[in-house]
């Protein structure tokens, strides 16, 4: 059976006798033997003649203020009458400590949903776009979840159910689980700081959400498909695709992400007079310093020619040429398709052929990482020692030039 606190109306509560003769009025909520006052906001505080105790009448009209302070217990009442219900109905357990928590929380009886599109609509602090459309995604599938998620509802259980149904019913894998959960977990913690939802409702409200992820397998080309890639032909109407060929070759022949191509200077390329060119450079990702042999590619040369700025801009490459990442990603689909090739191209697939290619023909371990801008030590043995004349000598037995790429 499910214990429901009595809930009385009381004035001076304390029986306190004050100079002023004047007395607040709280809501009394009782439990067995724990009681807990909560206190009614009054312009004014009621003298003891004002006072009737009576349901819906309990402060006489002799005081300047019975209407507004009556409809305010009504209210508060109401507010606990319906956390009741709630809680009730949720199978959890009725407590004196719960309903106040509920009457001092600002969202109790409101919309979690509407809090969140709210959040995306307003966010608290600068988000990247990306970062926007994965709080809009989550709330998408919460809407699909369940059609409305009050603040009360919040706990353990429905984070592990929503966790559930993205993996069953929506099919999603353990990466984009475990994004979208963060992402929920995040906005609840700032409706926390809001106030709109109590500690004790915190308490081991994240428990056990451990999502199993995968570790994805990296997609590359092999040395005949990066042939087929640059063998092919191009309509007049295809200049945009060979453009993205082009620029999708030199990301191979670099190790640089899309983003990479953005903040690649001039003051960067740098012309050895025994070798040809080579980049002196930091990648976008975390600055760490990068040494490419260029000169390993010939077709580097003709792509550099063809793309690069005229002006007195200080990118290699004109920003003409340099189209939106998730358009040249689907024109890298595109591509692929007509080269024959049966694998998700994307952008980040040139830097894994990259690795992939050097790794196969020979290239140091230490050599490779400088090349790629890596940080941790595990993958970057020997890091510091690295130089231009190391990179020089742990290459030289690769010929991608005799090898057609």
């Amino acid at each position: 059976m499910v214990s429901i606190p009595s809930i009385a109306v009381v004035m001076n509560w304390r029986n306190e006798n004050n100079k002023s003769g004047l007395y607040p009025v709280h809501i009394r909520m009782k439990q067995g033997n724990v009681a807990r006052y909560f206190r009614v906001p009054t312009p004014i505080k009621i003298r003891k003649d004002q006072w009737s105790g009576k349901e819906g009448a309990w402060v006489k009209q002799n005081h300047p203020f019975a209407f507004e302070i009556n409809n305010k217990i009504v209210e508060i009442k109401g507010l606990i009458n319906e956390y009741i219900k709630r809680t009730v109905n949720f199978g959890k357990p009725v407590t004196v400590e719960g309903i106040i928590a509920g009457l001092t929380n600002k969202g109790d009886n409101k919309s979690f949903l509407d809090f969140m599109q709210s959040y995306i609509s307003r966010p608290p602090e600068k988000l990247e776009p990306n970062t926007i459309k994965k709080y809009a995604t989550t709330l998408t599938h919460l809407k699909k979840f369940k059609k409305q998620i009050f603040f009360a509802e919040i706990d353990n259980t429905l984070l592990r159910d929503f966790s559930r149904f993205m993996q069953t019913e929506l099919e999603l894998g353990g990466a984009a689980t475990k994004k979208y959960l963060e992402a929920f977990k995040k906005v609840i913690r700032h409706a926390r700081r809001e106030n709109y939802i109590s500690p004790q409702q915190m308490e081991f409200l994240f428990d056990g959400l451990n999502v199993r992820v995968q570790k994805a397998k990296r997609t590359f080309l092999d040395l005949q498909e990066v042939k087929k890639w640059k063998a092919l032909t191009f309509t007049a109407d295809q200049q945009h695709l060979e453009r993205d060929r082009d620029l999708f070759l030199f990301q191979i022949y670099t190790g640089y992400y899309f983003k990479d191509l953005l903040i690649f200077t001039k003051d960067h390329l740098q012309m050895d007079e025994e070798y040809g060119h080579v980049i002196l450079g930091a990648r976008d990702k975390n600055g760490n310093q990068t040494i490419i042999p260029l000169f390993k590619f010939p077709y580097a040369q003709t792509i550099l020619e063809r793309y690069r700025s005229r002006s007195t801009d200080k990118l290699v490459f004109d920003k003409q040429y340099l189209v939106e990442e998730p358009v040249y990603n689907r024109n890298l689909k595109e591509i692929a398709k007509m080269a024959g090739i049966h694998k998700n191209i994307t952008n980040k697939v040139a830097r894994h052929t990259n690795a992939q290619l050097w790794i196969r023909y020979g290239a140091e371990s230490a050599v490779l990482s400088k090349m790629l801008g890596h940080t941790k030590q595990e993958t970057t043995r020997n890091y510091y020692n690295v130089d231009l004349p190391e990179i020089f000598e742990g290459t030289k037995r690769v010929d991608f030039g005799a090898m057609g790429i």
